[in-house]
Parts: structure tokens; C-alpha cells; sequence
């Protein structure tokens, strides 16, 4: 179980004001009105267009201009050298050093704003990486340098292009069908040897994508990948108005990853494992963006259950970068952990249990390393008389890394809302019933709390209010089973063997207003709140209420790290006052500049988060 790891938190009342008053606030700083409201916010209801404005704005010209903010006249501009439009090729790396200097000798801080999806920043080192993948060739971005040294900003545009360098064969149409409301498309995946082993390339592959019926051009659609479980024969093809789908196809059981690349002709060493299957479901991607500008690249999210869980979590995380967030139950995140027969037919694909692949498929080891993929938001769901992919898949330590699933999540403060009860592989829970933990929220059509994967938001974790959904251990009411785990029988309410509590949640109630996310250089502001709305009280003692009906006890104490910061970003150990309704203190970001808030107090009502630099140079 975890312990909160709270700093004390001081009031700092007036000192507030003058910290404030000695901040540096460009031109793209917003203030909070008396009351409270955010003006000018940066968030855009879903369109995203604000957000990524408010993010790219410094309050000067690009090309090399500068303004000054304070009366100095014999103050100069820091100076950034052109190091002229950048190119890389997909699946190469780009690591462009910065040459910025200041004429008076002043410190500087030096940011970069509009990265590409995936590229990163480092400022003490004054480097941007970037690896595009195979789906971002042919794109261009501009990414705006920003020096400051106190008094003046200094702005430069560089170009930066992928140059599409990986080109396997473009899906064939084989067909279309108007239907109700969208249009399905058969289509024919005929993979080369960077999406099949050479030994399979040639293979074919079924796929469905389908289309919503827009009336306008400017209209703009979600994207919704749906991952099969195991053994299904073929493609997902239901269709819907309101959202593009894509329908990929695993019929080899890869678990939505891929195998070794010696199959079919070599048995598996689990050296050389790469992500065919997932390479495959992302060229679906790229070749639907690319054909329909309707969809809303920034809204694109994968969803799956069984085998389709553990591929939408492994997909989701590893190609952080093009997914607003993840939906997946039932999946198994640490694959050492499935059942015997399980691990063997891997072994089939991956290789020996023992090969460093299954270490790159250890969603806690993922977790650990990339730290792209905590800046992913995930849904998963598990349930405690699953006999099939066992409970254990959220509870139980990884080999790899000692850590379980759900802590793993919380620990690294993941954005997650996490759900368990005491359903089995598929059926409901006997008492709750399905989808018993909200009023069919979506952070994806939510018009407060939604996702886009170019708009920041908060991770919430370690909650007073969260369920306790046990350590991995028994209660004494089932044996353990190799397959099973402590699973009961379905029917019986209140059998499982696991411990901890036969139902409950993380993060549920919790909830931001994302139109009014505030993010630039000088300042981080998002309002939050608990939720509670229509629902039912809880069926029996010991288990969770139903729908939106808040259960817990106010405040709901909370840890917010902000996630896909696209302009407040910071340094390592970089220190930064905060402020929440009574409460304010000062935190610091750790060593790869991620910041926790501890110990926010979430109210019924919205309260303001807000977030400044209490220097902007470090000396």
C-alpha cells in the first residue's frame, strides 16, 4: 500500500503578492480575475486551437527579435544563433544543441516551444531531441527558441522536418459501404519487412475503418482504434457518427505487439522482437490522418479488453505520443505474470520469458523509463473473480522491477483512473452491475474534464478518497490457483480471495476544466473539483456507490502533477509557488523536471490551481 509522501505545506499568505510582483510576466501571462475566473484561458473545448496559441505565444516577434520588459537601456538582448531549418529522417535521432549567449554576460533561461509530438527539450543542456516515427515523416513544425535574461526575451523560429524516409506499401481498398450514419472500408494490409519479418512480409491482413458522415469540411472527428482479444477471426467493423474507428486485426495472438524476426523460419531467441503487429495498427493510423483531415489528430484514443486491454495499455504507452489517453480492461500489464499456457504461446512469438523483450513490454518498466509515457492518461478496469487474466495483473509485483501495476501508476503519478470489482473475464459484477463507477464519463467527449494529447492536464494520485484494492496477497476465503489467482466464482458475491476491497476506485470523482487551462512561460493555472452528481448509494457495506454519487469524505486530499505542459516547462529541481483556494506553498521539480503539488484539499466547488516560477533565471 502506499504512505503519502507530504511535504509540509506553508501558508504563505502576503508573501504571495510579492513573490508574485517580483515574477517575470511576458505578454503571454494571464491573471486570475477577483473572483477567482480564469481570463483569456488557454483551453479551447476540444478544438484545441487556443491551447496551442497560448502555448506559443512570448510576446515578441520570431526571427531573432526581442522586447524589453523592464526600463534597463543598457540592457541587451540575449543573442540565439540561427542553426537554420533541421531535417531528420523517421526512426533516426536528431539531437540539435542551441547556441545562446547573453552580450552583458547576464544568465539566461532558454525554452522551446511548439516541439513536435514526442520531441524534448533540455534546457540545462540547451538541446533538442527528437526521434520522429515512421508515421510523422513528411511533416513540419516551427519551434520558437526563447531566451531570457531577466529584462529581455529574444525569440527565434527553427524548422524542423521528418522527412519520410520509411515507406511500407499504403493500404488497398476493398471495399465501401454507406451505412447508418458513417461509411465502412474494407481494407487489404499487404505488409514489407518493416511491418512483417522478412520471412512474412507478403502476409496479408484484414482491416476495417469507418468513416462518420460529416456535412462540413471544417468539421473535425475523434479517432477511436479498437484492439480484438485473443482468437478473434475478424477486424472490429461496428461503426459511429460521432468518431472515425479503426478496426486492425491480430489473428497470430502477438498480443498486439509483434514477434521475433527470424519467424517463421528460426525458433524465437527474444533478441530481435520488434513491434510488427504494433507497426502495423499505427500505419492504419497515419494512412487516416493523412486521408481525412477531418480527424482530429489530437484526439485519437485506443480501447480494448483481454488481449486487446494489454495492447491498447502496451500501444498507448509506447506511442504516447499520438494518443490523447487509453482505455483498456481486463489486460495484463506485466506479461511475466500471465498464466503458464499464456507465457508459453508468448514464448512462441517473443521468445524465452527470460529475453530482455519482455522487459520492454513490462508496463511498470515502461513507466519507469519513458518519460513520455507518463505524460499518458489510462483508464484500466480488472476484476477480482477474473479466472482468466487473474487480478494479480494490477496487484502483483513485477519480476523486473518489484513494482505492482496500480502503484506504479500512482507512485510515478500517471494520470490514471483506475476501477476493480468482482467481475470475472467479461461478465459483471453480481452487485454493482457493469459501468458502475460513473455516469458514462469520456475524456474524450467530456465538454470540462477532456483529453487532448496537445493540451496539458493534472494527474491526480494518491487520493484520500481512493479504494484500497489490496497488495497482491489472499484473505483466506480461496486457495491460490496458477491460472486463477484468488479468483471466486462469479455468481457469489463477496468470495474473491483477494484482499483488500471487493470494489472500488482510483481517482473516481476528481475532475479539471480543461477550457480553462491556463499554460505559458510564466504561468500554470487549472480549476479543480470533486464531482458529485446523479448516481445511488451504495448496494451493501463494504462496497461503492453507483454512478456519480460521491461516496468519500471532504476534502478529498490530493497529489497534481502536470501533464503535457506544452510552455510551462522546467528545469531540474526548478522551484515553484503554488497556490490553491487557502492553501500555497512552494515544490520543486525532480531530476527530469516533473512537478508534484502534494496534499491539494478538493472541494465540492472549483478552486483554482495556479503555478508560478519563483525566479525565472537561475544563477
Amino acid at each position: 500500500m502506499h504512505t503519502r509522501n507530504t511535504a509540509a505545506i506553508i501558508g504563505i499568505g502576503m508573501m504571495w503578492v510579492a513573490l508574485v510582483a517580483g515574477c517575470y510576466t511576458g505578454a503571454v501571462a494571464q491573471e486570475a480575475s477577483e473572483g477567482g475566473e480564469i481570463e483569456g484561458s488557454g483551453g479551447s473545448g476540444g478544438s484545441g486551437g487556443a491551447a496551442g496559441e497560448s502555448s506559443g505565444e512570448v510576446g515578441e516577434s520570431s526571427g531573432g527579435e526581442s522586447e524589453g520588459r523592464m526600463l534597463d537601456a543598457g540592457n541587451q538582448a540575449p543573442e540565439i544563433v540561427d542553426p537554420g531549418p533541421q531535417s531528420v529522417a523517421e526512426d533516426e535521432s536528431l539531437a540539435l544543441a542551441l547556441t545562446v549567449h547573453d552580450p552583458d554576460g547576464d544568465p539566461l533561461r532558454v525554452w522551446a516551444l511548439g516541439l513536435p509530438p514526442g520531441a524534448s527539450w533540455d534546457e540545462p543542456a540547451r538541446v533538442l531531441r527528437f526521434r520522429p516515427d515512421f508515421i510523422q515523416g513528411g511533416q513540419q513544425w516551427t519551434v520558437t527558441i526563447v531566451a531570457d535574461d531577466g529584462a529581455r526575451r529574444s525569440t527565434l523560429a527553427v524548422e524542423v522536418a521528418a522527412s519520410d524516409s520509411i515507406r511500407p506499401p499504403e493500404p488497398e481498398i476493398l471495399g465501401v459501404e454507406e451505412l447508418d450514419g458513417f461509411t465502412r472500408i474494407t481494407l487489404s494490409q499487404i505488409p514489407d519487412d518493416y511491418l512483417a519479418s522478412p520471412g512474412n512480409a507478403g502476409q496479408e491482413f484484414a482491416a476495417f475503418v469507418m468513416v462518420p458522415a460529416f456535412m462540413d469540411e471544417a468539421e473535425r472527428f475523434p479517432v477511436r482504434i479498437g484492439l480484438h482479444g485473443i482468437g478473434t477471426a475478424t477486424p472490429p467493423s461496428s461503426g459511429s457518427a460521432s468518431e472515425f474507428r479503426i478496426g486492425p486485426h491480430d489473428p497470430d495472438n502477438t498480443y498486439w505487439w509483434g514477434y521475433d524476426a527470424g519467424l517463421p523460419d528460426a525458433d524465437p531467441l527474444g533478441v530481435d522482437v520488434p513491434d510488427y503487429t504494433q507497426r502495423r495498427v499505427m500505419h492504419l493510423l497515419g494512412w487516416v490522418l493523412e486521408s481525412y483531415p477531418q480527424a482530429d489528430a489530437g484526439r485519437v484514443y485506443v480501447a480494448g479488453s483481454s488481449m486487446g486491454g494489454a495492447g491498447a495499455m502496451t500501444l498507448g504507452l509506447w506511442y504516447a505520443r499520438h494518443f490523447a489517453y487509453l482505455s483498456a480492461q481486463l489486460g495484463q500489464s506485466v506479461p511475466r505474470n500471465h498464466r503458464p499456457s499464456r507465457v508459453a504461446q508468448l514464448e512462441g512469438l517473443w521468445g524465452p520469458s527470460d529475453a530482455p523483450v519482455w522487459d520492454s513490454l513490462d508496463l511498470t518498466w515502461v513507466l519507469a523509463t519513458s518519460a513520455e509515457a507518463r505524460e499518458q492518461y489510462l483508464f484500466v478496469r480488472h476484476g477480482k473473480d477474473d479466472p482468466t487474466i487473474h487480478f494479480g495483473a494490477a496487484v502483483r509485483a513485477s519480476p523486473r522491477t518489484g513494482e505492482r501495476f496500480y502503484d506504479a501508476l500512482q507512485g510515478l503519478a500517471v494520470g490514471h483512473l483506475a476501477v476493480w470489482d468482482e467481475g470475472a473475464h467479461g461478465p459483471a459484477d453480481p452487485k454493482l452491475g457493469a459501468g458502475w463507477w460513473d455516469e458514462s464519463f469520456s475524456p474524450i467527449y467530456d465538454g470540462t474534464s477532456f483529453l487532448r494529447s496537445d493540451l496539458a492536464f493534472p494527474a491526480f494520485s494518491l487520493s484520500s478518497a481512493d479504494g484500497d484494492p489490496g497488495d497482491g496477497g489472499g484473505n483466506g476465503k480461496q486457495s491460490w490457483d496458477v491460472n486463477a489467482g484468488y479468483a471466486g466464482v462469479l455468481e457469489v458475491a463477496g468470495d474473491t480471495g483477494w484482499n483488500g476491497e471487493i470494489a472500488g476506485a482510483l481517482n473516481r470523482f476528481l475532475r479539471w476544466d480543461a477550457t480553462a487551462i491556463v499554460d505559458t512561460l510564466d504561468r500554470f493555472a487549472v480549476p479543480l473539483h470533486v464531482h458529485d452528481g446523479d448516481g445511488e448509494d451504495a448496494p451493501a457495506a463494504g462496497y461503492p456507490s453507483r454512478g456519480d454519487r460521491f461516496d468519500g469524505e471532504l476534502p478529498v486530499v490530493v497529489d497534481v502533477t502536470p501533464r503535457r505542459v506544452q510552455a510551462f516547462r522546467l528545469r531540474p529541481g526548478e522551484v515553484v509557488a503554488w497556490r490553491f483556494g487557502a492553501q500555497s506553498g512552494e515544490a520543486s521539480a525532480n531530476a527530469t523536471g516533473e512537478l508534484t503539488i502534494p496534499g491539494l484539499e478538493l472541494g465540492l466547488d472549483w478552486q483554482l490551481l495556479e503555478l508560478r516560477r519563483v525566479a525565472i533565471l537561475v544563477r
